[in-house]
């Protein structure tokens, strides 16, 4: 503080400066006791947030999350097709291969691979989307979705479903049609049917994403125009709330 400071304080300055000094700071005290001077803070906060809510920054940030959102709720719905149970009732069906062929099977074998081929697609979205995200935590979720599915790669590989290596591609992956439907039905069944299965698994940590993904699309409304205050989060803004 300078010395002109401490003069208006402690009393170095005119006796015509002191009691015009006393009475801005009584102004002010009697301002911030009547919350007119919180609400004029809270108004120009509430102004910035609204800036940044309309910036194209936000926009761009909202449009980015909600694909995330979008990406990992289509997997999450995937997961749980290939898990309902009642996909893997058992009969005498004919399976399809792709150079023509048939087969028999006890299990609707063409059916159950088009919900897996529907998985694959949606994890692959859901994975690009999540790490390629900046949120720490989506990010964090995201590879904690890869490292489960590369725990169970060698019961995938068994039955047509494989991790890429690929550079660009780690991580996502790719199932071979004719391998699918010709493995175990039970190996199948076992790995995608019900609660605790690999596919229902996946299907909870794709809602965890989503609903993160959600969140974050909700806050950014509250940031000011850097993206950084949070209306709750200021020391001005709890002092004046119970004021106003």
């Amino acid at each position: 503080m300078s010395s002109l400071d401490f003069s208006t304080f402690f009393g170095a300055g005119s006796s015509a400066t002191r009691p015009a000094a006393l009475s801005d700071m009584l102004g002010d005290y009697a301002s911030i006791k009547n919350g007119s001077y919180g609400k004029l803070l809270k108004a120009y906060y509430k102004k910035q947030e609204t800036d940044y809510a309309s910036s194209d920054e936000a926009k761009a940030e909202a449009s980015k999350y909600t694909r995330v959102k979008s990406y990992a709720s289509d997997l999450k719905s995937a997961a749980s097709e290939l898990s309902d149970t009642s996909l893997y009732n058992k009969g005498d069906f004919t399976v399809n291969y792709s150079d023509g062929t048939k087969g028999q099977s006890e299990y609707n074998m063409d059916k159950i691979y088009e919900k897996a081929k529907d998985f694959v697609d949606n994890y692959n979205k859901a994975l690009k989307g999540g790490a390629s995200d900046d949120n720490s935590k989506i990010s964090s979720r995201t590879l904690s979705l890869v490292e489960f599915t590369s725990k169970n790669s060698a019961l995938l590989s068994s039955i047509g479903i494989n991790i890429s290596s690929k550079e660009g591609e780690e991580g996502q992956l790719s199932i071979d049609e004719d391998k699918f439907k010709k493995a175990s039905g039970n190996s199948i069944r076992s790995l995608f049917s019900g609660s605790g299965s690999y596919a229902s698994v996946v299907e909870n940590k794709a809602g965890i994403i989503a609903s993160m993904a959600e969140s974050q699309v909700s806050k950014i409304s509250s940031y000011d125009a850097k993206g950084t205050y949070n209306s709750g989060s200021s020391q001005f803004s709890n002092l004046f709330n119970s004021e106003v």
